[in-house]
C-alpha cells in the first residue's frame, strides 16, 4: 500500500503569495516614485492599475510557486523524488 500524498497546506500558499505580493508592492511603489520624479506625465489611474496589477501578479506568483513545491513534494512516484544531478533537497 502506498503512503497517501498529503494535501495542500494552504496557510503556506497563502503566506507565500502575501510575502511575494508584499515585496512585489514595494517594488512598484518604488517604481511609482520613479516615474512621479520623472519630467514625463503618467495619469493617476495608470499608476495605480500598475501598481496592483504589479502586487497581484506578485501574489499569484507566490501561491503559484508555493503549491507547485508542495505539489512535487507529497508526488508519490520514485521517479518524481529521484535527486538530479546539481540539485539540493529543501529540508
Amino acid at each position: 500500500m502506498t503512503p497517501q500524498p498529503s494535501p495542500l497546506n494552504g496557510r503556506r500558499v497563502l503566506g507565500a503569495g502575501l510575502l511575494v505580493g508584499t515585496i512585489s508592492l514595494a517594488l512598484a511603489l518604488f517604481l511609482r516614485a520613479l516615474i512621479a520624479n520623472t519630467p514625463t506625465r503618467v495619469p493617476e489611474t495608470k499608476l495605480f492599475w500598475g501598481t496592483l496589477l504589479a502586487s497581484a501578479s506578485g501574489l499569484l506568483a507566490g501561491m503559484a510557486v508555493e503549491a507547485v513545491r508542495q505539489l512535487r513534494d507529497s508526488n508519490p512516484d520514485p521517479e518524481y523524488q529521484r535527486q538530479r544531478p546539481g540539485r539540493r533537497r529543501r529540508q
